[in-house]
């Protein structure tokens, strides 16, 4: 079947429309018994075997209630692509029951694992993690579509990188005035990648989580990024 990049362009276009990314898309769930992984290397992938929008993660993380030996999890690191920076949204969602992650902290990383943007409470009575690309001022944190590494962790546990034979807090989450609102990461540390975590404060916080996402699509196929960002330029194109 003859099919033109034309076409295929065109219903990639309408595939990732703002109107379309900003409705809820299809769940996209950890794998059964699977981790979703802490790091760049061994993060999950988020597709759908459909394609198109992802409207929310689900997972758990298992922790290890401070029992040692068993198996350590109070980081999820997922691999996604924000299709449009411009409305992406990542919330966590009150959930009930004792099973549910009661306290989660947030990170975006871009694909070279520079931080971008944390959260670790809502507010100060709130503690659901939520991150959207606004500074409160009409101004973004990111502008480029691409693929980009969202994490979620037990709090607080946050992200770290080396600077020299030292190790720091990329966030600074713990710091008085970091505890809500979205953080950035310190300047002086913001154009170094990420690569490990703090230990939790609480052990026993861990269970079951939903993040719900907006400007996330499935993330395509090596041979779909350079279509997809046809497709993209084709929708700025005609913007002008």
């Amino acid at each position: 079947m003859d099919i033109s990049i034309k076409t295929i362009v065109a219903a990639m276009t309408a595939a990732i429309s703002v109107s379309s990314l900003a409705a809820a898309g299809p769940v996209f769930d950890e794998p059964p018994g699977g981790d979703a992984g802490t790091s760049q290397d061994d993060a999950k992938d988020v597709k759908t075997e459909n394609g198109g929008t992802v409207g929310m993660i689900t997972g758990s993380l298992t922790g290890t209630a401070g029992f040692v030996g068993s198996v350590y999890d109070y980081q999820d690191v997922y691999r996604i692509y924000i299709a449009d920076p411009g409305v992406f949204r990542a919330e966590t969602m009150m959930l009930d029951g004792e099973d549910s992650l009661l306290d989660p902290m947030m990170f975006l990383f871009n694909e070279s694992g520079f931080g971008i943007i944390a959260n670790n409470n809502i507010g100060n009575d709130q503690p659901r993690s939520k991150l959207v690309n606004d500074d409160g001022n009409g101004n973004a944190f990111f502008t480029e579509a691409g693929i980009y590494y969202l994490a979620i962790t037990s709090a607080v546990s946050e992200a770290t990188a080396m600077v020299g034979n030292e190790t720091v807090p990329i966030f600074e989450m713990g710091l008085s005035e970091n505890q809500s609102g979205i953080i950035q990461p310190r300047s002086s540390w913001a154009q170094i990648p990420w690569t490990g975590w703090t230990q939790p404060t609480d052990y026993e916080n861990f269970g079951h989580y939903e993040i719900a996402l907006h400007g996330v699509v499935s993330l395509p196929a090596p041979g779909g990024l350079a279509l997809l960002g046809l497709a993209v330029i084709g929708t700025r194109r005609r913007r002008h």
